[in-house]
C-alpha cells in the first residue's frame, strides 16, 4: 500500500497551478486517475490523483503532510491516456493544468458540497420522543427517514425540512445526523456499470455497404487502411474537390474501422452539421452513433460519456470538443472541413482539434485525416514537405462536374447607372432559375440590414457602449445591435453628436438582401440562414429542409451554408459581395477568402443539373478570387505559401499572442508594459537575439474593448515553438510576482488564426 499521493489541485491559478503531495490514511484507498477531496490554504477542493509512491522529494522530507480527506467517484477514474493529455495540452496552450483538466475531462465538473448524512436507525422508539420535544426536529427525522443512509445535502435537508439551523445543530449535537463533504458532479448520478457480454453485443459489425465507391474513394481507402495496419501513429490529408464523395470514405473507413474492433471520432466544424452528418451515419451504424456538442445539457453530456466509456458507443461524431471523447478502441480520428476555424477554442484551453487529434492518436498509434477541397495552408505545406502523406481525388462523383464561374466588376455596374447590389448578370441568372423551376444560393457574410449607421455631415459612426465594436442594424426589431455583447438599443433619428438629420444606414447584411430581392422577385419564395434566423434549436434543420423539399426558390445566407450542404436542383450559386472577407485586417484574409468562395461554389451543380457560379466583386484582379473563380488551389497555394515566407508568416514562423484584459484602460496598459519588460528582460537573460524572437507591442488589440473589457496585447514571434513556449512561461511567471498582474486576466494563444 501506498503511503503518499502526488494531487493536482483544481484551481484555475497559476501561482497554485502545481501538483501537491499528501499523506494517504490507512483506511483509504486510492488509484491514480481517482478524485480525491483535500485541504489547500485552508479551503477543501478537489484534486485528482496522477501518481501514488512510497518516496517522497528530497525538499519535502521534513514537512509534515496534510492527509487526503476523502477519495470521490472510484467508478469514473480518469484514463492515464487522458492525464498524459491533460499535461500536454496544459504546456502546448501555456494554461492552468485546471483549465485543462476540465477540458479533456468534464466528469471532473462539478462542487464540493455540505450533506447530512442519519447516524441512526430512525425507527428506533428513542426518536420518537423527538416528536413532542420539538416539531422542528420531527420534521428533519421525516426527511432523513426518506434519505436513508444515503444523505442529503444540507441545503436541500434545510429546505424541505422547514428548519432553522438551531434545529440542525441540535441533530448534530444528540449524535443522530453528522455532516460530511462531498463531491458532486454536474449530471450526478456515477459511470453506469454493463458487464463484458452486454458490452460486446453492441461491438458487433455494421451491415454492407449499399453504395459504390468510385476508384479514387476506393483508393483513399485503401490507403488510409493501409497506414491504420502498420501500427504507427500517422495524419494523413485528403485533398478532394467539393462534391468528390469524401463523406463517403469517411463511411467505409470506419465500417471498417469497427470490423476490426476499433472506435473512431468524426469532426465537423459547426454544430447544425453534426445532426444531418449523424443521420447519414446512423443509416448504417443504428445507435453506435453518438452526437457531442458544446449546447448538450451537462446531465446529457455525463449520460454520452458515460455511454462512450462502457463502449455501448463506438462512433462519436461531433465539433472540436468530441475530439476528448474517451473511446476505448480508438483508432482514427477524421476532420472534415479542416481548414476552418472553428476548430480552433476561443478560450482557454486555446487549443486546436488537429493538434489535440495527433496526440491521441500518437497515444494510441492510429491515425488522423485531414479532409478539405481547400485545405489549411499549414496542412498542405506540411504535406508538401513529406510530414504528413497527401490523398487526392480531383473528379466529383457521378454525372457532375465543377460548375464555371463569372466574375462581375461592381465598379463598372455602378458606372453603367446600376445602383441595386445585384449585378445585371445576376438579376439575369437568377430570373432563368425561376422559369426552369430550379433553385439558387446567395451568399454573403454578414447577417443583419445594414453594416453601420454613420452621419454623413459630421462622420459620426453610432457605436456599442461596452466594445470598440459598431453596431449593426437589423430590420427585425427596428434595432441596432452589438454582435459581441449583445447590447440593443433604438436607431437614432438624428446624430446624437452634431444633431444633424442626415444619419444614414450604409453596407449590406443578409436581412437587407433578402429584402431588396424579394422587392426584385415578389412572387418568389424566398428562405435566409445566418444567425438570427437559426437562434432555436431545430431552426437550421427546418430551414434547410424546406428548401431541400423545394418550398423556397432562393436561400440567402452566411458562411453557415457553405459546408456540407447538397441540394440536387441548386443550379446557381451567388456571391454578393466577394470583398468583405478580402479586405479584413489579417494576414490570412486572401487564405480565408479563396477557402470561402471554392466552398460556396461547390453548392452548386451538385447532380445531374450543371451549375453556375456568379462572384460580384470591387477586386476582380485580386489573384484569390481568379484562382477560386478557376478552382485553382494549387496555384492559390504557391502564390500565398511565396507571400508568407516573403514576410516571414506562419508556417514559417509560429506566433504566441498574451491579450491582457481589465475593466480599467489605465490599469491594462500598464500591465501590458509590465509585461512587455518581463519578457524583454527574459530574453536578456537567455541571451536571445532577434534572429530567434521577436517581441511585437505591447499594443491596443485590434478590438480594443468587447463586453466593457480593454484589451491590449503582446506577440511573439519565432520558429522554434518550443523555445517559444518556454520563453513565454517563464515571462509570465515573472509578471505575475509584480503587483501590476493583480486582476488582470491573461488569454494566451499558440498560432492565433485572427489577429
Amino acid at each position: 500500500m501506498y503511503r503518499y499521493a502526488e494531487v493536482l489541485i483544481d484551481v484555475a491559478n497559476r501561482r497554485l497551478d502545481q501538483s501537491y503531495h499528501y499523506l494517504i490514511p490507512e483506511s483509504l484507498e486510492l488509484k491514480i486517475g481517482m478524485r480525491v477531496l483535500v485541504t489547500l490554504q485552508n479551503r477543501k477542493i478537489q484534486g485528482l490523483v496522477v501518481n501514488l509512491t512510497n518516496d517522497l522529494p528530497e525538499e519535502l522530507a521534513s514537512v509534515k503532510l496534510k492527509p487526503v480527506l476523502e477519495g470521490l467517484g472510484m467508478d469514473s477514474l480518469v484514463p492515464s491516456d487522458l492525464i498524459e493529455l491533460a499535461h500536454w495540452l496544459a504546456q502546448t496552450t501555456i494554461c492552468s493544468m485546471a483549465q485543462s483538466l476540465h477540458t479533456v475531462w468534464p466528469l471532473l465538473n462539478g462542487k464540493v458540497e455540505e450533506w447530512i448524512i442519519p447516524l441512526a436507525a430512525l425507527t428506533d422508539p428513542d426518536v420518537q420522543t423527538l416528536k413532542w420535544l420539538d416539531i422542528e426536529a420531527f420534521r428533519a427525522i421525516k426527511v432523513l427517514n426518506r434519505a436513508r443512509n444515503r444523505g442529503i445535502p444540507i441545503k436541500t435537508f434545510i429546505r424541505r425540512a422547514a428548519i432553522s439551523e438551531a434545529a440542525l445543530e441540535k441533530l448534530l449535537q444528540a449524535g443522530w445526523v453528522k455532516k460530511e463533504a462531498r463531491f458532486v458532479s454536474i449530471g450526478e448520478g456515477p459511470v453506469r456499470k454493463k458487464s463484458l457480454g452486454e458490452a460486446s453485443l453492441k461491438r458487433k459489425s455494421s451491415a454492407g455497404r449499399t453504395y459504390e465507391l468510385s476508384g479514387e474513394q476506393a483508393t483513399a481507402v485503401k490507403n488510409v487502411l493501409t497506414a491504420l495496419a502498420e501500427g504507427s501513429p500517422q495524419t494523413i490529408l485528403l485533398h478532394g474537390v467539393t462534391g468528390s464523395g469524401k463523406t463517403d470514405v469517411y463511411l467505409e473507413l470506419i465500417a471498417q474501422v469497427l470490423t476490426q474492433g476499433g472506435d473512431a471520432i468524426l469532426l465537423v466544424p459547426e454544430i447544425s452539421l453534426t445532426s444531418q452528418v449523424a443521420r447519414y451515419f446512423e443509416t448504417r451504424f443504428g445507435d453506435q452513433v453518438i452526437i457531442l456538442h458544446s449546447r448538450l445539457r451537462p446531465r446529457e453530456k455525463m449520460k454520452a460519456w458515460e455511454d462512450i466509456l462502457v463502449g455501448q458507443k463506438r462512433i462519436v461524431i461531433g465539433t472540436r470538443s468530441a475530439v476528448f471523447a474517451p473511446l476505448p478502441h480508438l483508432r482514427l480520428i477524421i476532420l472534415d472541413e479542416e481548414h476552418d476555424g472553428a476548430y480552433k477554442q476561443d478560450e482557454n484551453p486555446k487549443y486546436h482539434a488537429r493538434d489535440v487529434a495527433r496526440k491521441r492518436m500518437e497515444q494510441r498509434k492510429g491515425v488522423v485525416l485531414l479532409g478539405s477541397a481547400t485545405p489549411s495552408l499549414e496542412a498542405y505545406a506540411a504535406a508538401q514537405s513529406g510530414k504528413i502523406r497527401r490523398l487526392t481525388m480531383t473528379q466529383r462523383i457521378g454525372e457532375s462536374t465543377l460548375p464555371p464561374v463569372e466574375i462581375v466588376d461592381m465598379r463598372e455596374e455602378l458606372m453603367q447607372g446600376n445602383r441595386s447590389m445585384f449585378s445585371r448578370l445576376m438579376q439575369q441568372k437568377l430570373r432563368e432559375r425561376l422559369e426552369r423551376g430550379e433553385q439558387s444560393m446567395l451568399f454573403l457574410n454578414r447577417r443583419g440590414y445594414s453594416t453601420f449607421v454613420v452621419c454623413r455631415e459630421c462622420g459620426y459612426v453610432v457605436s456599442c457602449p461596452n466594445c470598440d465594436i459598431t453596431l449593426t442594424y437589423h430590420s427585425q426589431g427596428q434595432a441596432m445591435r452589438c454582435h459581441y455583447c449583445n447590447h440593443q438599443e433604438l436607431p437614432p433619428l438624428t446624430c446624437p453628436k452634431c444633431a444633424s438629420r442626415y444619419i444614414r444606414f450604409f453596407g449590406q447584411g443578409t436581412q437587407r438582401v433578402e429584402e431588396e430581392l424579394q422587392g426584385l422577385l415578389p412572387e418568389t419564395s424566398i428562405l435566409r440562414l445566418d444567425f438570427d434566423t437559426t437562434r432555436s434549436g431545430d431552426a437550421h434543420h427546418v430551414i434547410l429542409e424546406s428548401f431541400r423539399r423545394q418550398e423556397a426558390s432562393i436561400l440567402v445566407g452566411t458562411q453557415m451554408m457553405a459546408k456540407g450542404l447538397d441540394f440536387p436542383n441548386v443550379t446557381l450559386v451567388g456571391v454578393i459581395a466577394a470583398d468583405q472577407t478580402l479586405n479584413m485586417p489579417d494576414f490570412r484574409a486572401r487564405e480565408r477568402t479563396f477557402q470561402l468562395l471554392t466552398q460556396v461554389a461547390g453548392r452548386a451543380g451538385r447532380s445531374t443539373k450543371p451549375g453556375e457560379v456568379v462572384i460580384q466583386t470591387y477586386s476582380p484582379t485580386d489573384s484569390a478570387i481568379v484562382r477560386a473563380a478557376h478552382h485553382d488551389f494549387k496555384g492559390f497555394f504557391w502564390e500565398e505559401i511565396s507571400y508568407r515566407k516573403e514576410r516571414n508568416y506562419p508556417p514559417y514562423t509560429h506566433i504566441v499572442r498574451v491579450l491582457l484584459l481589465h475593466e480599467k484602460e489605465d490599469r491594462v496598459i500598464k500591465a501590458a508594459h509590465d509585461l512587455g519588460a518581463c519578457l524583454q528582460q527574459g530574453r536578456l537573460d537567455r541571451t536571445l537575439g532577434k534572429n530567434e524572437l521577436d517581441i511585437l507591442g505591447p499594443a491596443p488589440a485590434v478590438f480594443t474593448r468587447i463586453k466593457n473589457q480593454w484589451r491590449w496585447q503582446i506577440s511573439v514571434k519565432g520558429r522554434h515553438l518550443d523555445l517559444l513556449r518556454a520563453f513565454i512561461h517563464q515571462g509570465v511567471q515573472r509578471f505575475y510576482k509584480g503587483s501590476a498582474s493583480s486582476g488582470i486576466i491573461l488569454n494566451i494563444e499558440v498560432d492565433p488564426l485572427s489577429s
